[in-house]
């Protein structure tokens, strides 16, 4: 049944390339490999966005084709499943999505080498669909690889600006995502941390919804002073998603299939305090 589907999928990819692509190709220059690549749907479409070329035609031609005509037929897209109508439940709601760290500054590194700030980005570019599919507009403090302030800036001015952002867009949410660490490689676990009394429904929501998407061990949530959270005008919340410093987690964490985990959980939990 899946073979018959894949079959399908490529016969119709390949009939509308011919038709459309290879002329397109031929007035343009682009080589198969620019195909193929660009047929790849991976965090490298964000990270053109962010830079603001937005891919050229080409690319958004080849994105339409594997979004509207490949993707569905096989069923591909991140695994990423929840909200699917754009004036849905969380429409009129804006928020603001922080990967933490990002750019030279890689957050905790485990002993496999994964970086907390890739982790961070890669669980909230895949809530970054599920809530726009659930009708909220997001708005993401960094899409890329990258530190948010300018060049040279404090690690004060780093946060502030990551604040700015949500503030400029009138959020109404501000989640920032982080994976911790500790000295101990035992310790593992999901927590959440708020600051204002009106984050608190949302904080108990997403580790709720957090744990049990994923069968992390709950560490529950706690108050705390970090800049973001008590320089936050709109309800905030910081997740600590896992240890990158505990193995087993580590793993876990640099997994696509458990990113997916990590973000349907934050996602529910949003739903769960502010669906209309």
């Amino acid at each position: 049944m899946h073979k018959s589907k894949f079959w399908n999928g490529i016969s119709v990819l390949l009939v509308v390339l011919m038709v459309i692509v290879i002329p397109f190709q031929t007035a343009h220059a682009a080589s198969l490999p620019d195909i193929l690549s660009a047929l790849t749907p991976a965090n490298n479409v964000a990270a053109a966005n962010d830079a603001g070329d937005g891919g050229g035609a080409l690319g958004k031609l080849l994105g339409f084709l594997f979004n509207k005509i490949l993707g569905p037929i096989l069923n591909l897209g991140d695994g990423i499943s929840g909200g699917t109508n754009r004036n849905g439940s969380l429409s009129g709601k804006v928020i603001t999505l922080d990967p933490g760290h990002g750019g030279g500054n890689p957050g905790a590194v485990g002993s496999a080498g994964v970086q907390e700030s890739q982790v961070n980005l890669g669980v909230a570019l895949k809530l970054k669909k599920l809530l726009e599919n659930s009708g909220a507009k997001v708005v993401m403090t960094r899409s890329t690889d990258r530190y948010v302030a300018a060049p040279g800036s404090s690690l004060g001015q780093e946060l502030q600006e990551r604040l700015n952002i949500a503030e400029a867009s009138n959020s109404d949410l501000f989640i920032s995502l982080h994976s911790n660490s500790n000295e101990e490689p035992s310790i593992n676990g999901a927590m959440t941390f708020y600051y204002a009394d009106a984050a608190k429904p949302l904080a108990e929501n997403i580790q709720r919804s957090l744990v049990k998407a994923t069968g992390a061990a709950n560490k529950g949530i706690e108050t705390a002073t970090f800049y973001v959270l008590r320089n936050a005008n709109a309800p905030a919340v910081l997740v600590e998603m896992g240890f990158v410093t505990n193995p087993t987690e580590e793993q876990k964490l640099d997994s696509s299939e458990y990113q997916v985990k990590l973000a349907q959980g934050i996602y529910q939990g949003i739903m769960n305090t502010h669906a209309n």
